[in-house]
């Protein structure tokens, strides 16, 4: 597949930012405005293939891609939809001696509540 002179931008634009290919296309078209959408979404796929983007969650129908290496899970706003990063250090009880998280893949879906 043909990789793209603005391969490196959208790794920028994905860089700590939960994003739609829509969000990175609106971004990526207006410094290149011969880009087309299909050509991002190849890219961004591609990226995530070659572990440079990392298709991090489902929310409804729409992916979001993210540029980030640590270790996280994402707690997203029923509500508002809103994806925030929360760290991975928690503690998990009668785990094996020398245990160590390699990767976590994990949502948090919250709204509040009246009590």
């Amino acid at each position: 597949m043909k990789i793209h002179y603005y391969t490196e931008e959208i790794i920028k634009i994905c860089d700590c930012q939960h994003l739609t290919v829509e969000d990175i296309y609106d971004k990526i078209s207006k410094k290149y405005p011969e880009a087309g959408k299909s050509s991002i979404y190849r890219n961004v796929e591609e990226l995530v293939n070659k572990w440079d983007l990392v298709k991090v969650i489902w929310v409804g129908k729409k992916a979001y891609f993210e540029k980030n290496k640590w270790n996280h899970f994402h707690l997203i706003d029923k509500n508002t939809g809103e994806i925030m990063d929360m760290d991975h250090c928690f503690v998990l009880p009668n785990l094996p001696e020398n245990f160590k998280i390699s990767e976590v893949d994990l949502k948090v879906f919250w709204e509040f509540v009246n009590v």
